[in-house]
């Protein structure tokens, strides 16, 4: 997988909180998507995501890396920094913390592929 799921910064407020990955190559970010996975109560993984955030359409350059941040803002690639590493920025776009504060928590890294859509109708009267 050309992005790996590096860590999470758990904070108090949406602004601060985030997820971090990085580009082992050159990878367009859409089609990946990172998830707040829930679990039922005998600790198996359930079928619910409370939290999914899609990439867009983003060449990551090899190398480089993300910052998926909790809160509100506009997407931006960073000018690299003093060491040369660029970061691409990311909003989730929510105004409440996505991590539980308590633990328990797990962020997952997923690829996908659309195999096909459907409108759905409106309910009939």
């Amino acid at each position: 997988m050309s992005l790996t799921l590096h860590s999470v910064t758990n904070a108090s407020t949406p602004a601060a909180e985030g997820v971090w990955l990085r580009a082992s190559t050159a990878v367009n970010a859409k089609g990946y998507a990172v998830i707040d996975r829930t679990f039922n109560g005998d600790g198996t993984p359930s079928n619910e995501f409370r939290h999914i955030y899609l990439f867009p359409d983003v060449v990551i350059g090899k190398d480089e890396w993300i910052r998926l941040v909790t809160g509100t803002g506009t997407y931006q690639k960073a000018k690299p920094d003093k060491n040369g590493q660029v970061v691409h920025l990311f909003y989730w776009g929510s105004g409440t913390c996505v991590w539980n504060d308590k633990g328990g928590d797990t962020a997952a890294l997923i690829q996908y592929t659309t195999v096909n859509t459907k409108p759905v109708p409106t309910e009939p009267k």
